[in-house]
């Protein structure tokens, strides 16, 4: 059990109660709190006042955009971007389209004359007439090909990398 008439040994216990003496002034507190609530309120009419004000301006507008208008945004929710419903069957939408234009003929300037054909012919046709090279004519004028560079490198060794381990 616990003797109540033992006294605490280091410090001595000030005579008197074990509470404040002052309590918390409750005019002190009233007052804050009415002082936080009229200032509130004060902000909720200006700012009411300021968005009131600020509907009755026109919208801005400038010699590039022109007015906006409501009726614009109509026409604006079109040229949005939106949600995808079914991701994964577009994707496969768009492989297909893709795979059909790669593997088959078509036109794709039908006035100029322009056609598109499968990518296997178009690379057996490039295999057979092969790629563009470069003229002898103005060889001496752009140095040498890649070729020839590619030629000289092991004869001029470069030094190896110091410290690179």
């Amino acid at each position: 059990m616990l003797n109540l008439s033992a006294k605490p040994q280091g410090c001595q216990r000030p005579d008197g109660k074990g509470y404040e003496k002052r309590d918390a002034s409750a005019p002190w507190i009233f007052g804050i709190v009415a002082f936080l609530l009229v200032s509130g309120l004060i902000m909720h009419f200006v700012l009411a006042g300021v968005m009131e004000r600020l509907q009755k301006t026109p919208a801005p507008s400038d010699r590039w955009t022109g007015v906006r208008r409501i009726g614009e945004t109509s026409a604006q929710i079109k040229d949005i971007p939106h949600l995808q419903v079914s991701p994964t069957e577009d994707l496969n939408i768009f492989r297909r389209r893709e795979e059909t234009e790669l593997n088959t003929y078509g036109w794709i300037d039908h006035s100029n004359g322009i056609v598109r054909i499968p990518i296997s012919h178009a690379m057996d046709l490039l295999l057979q007439r092969g790629l563009p090279v470069r003229s002898k004519t103005n060889a001496s004028e752009t140095g040498p090909s890649v070729m020839e560079l590619q030629q000289q490198r092991p004869q001029y060794p470069q030094p190896e990398i110091q410290g690179a381990k």
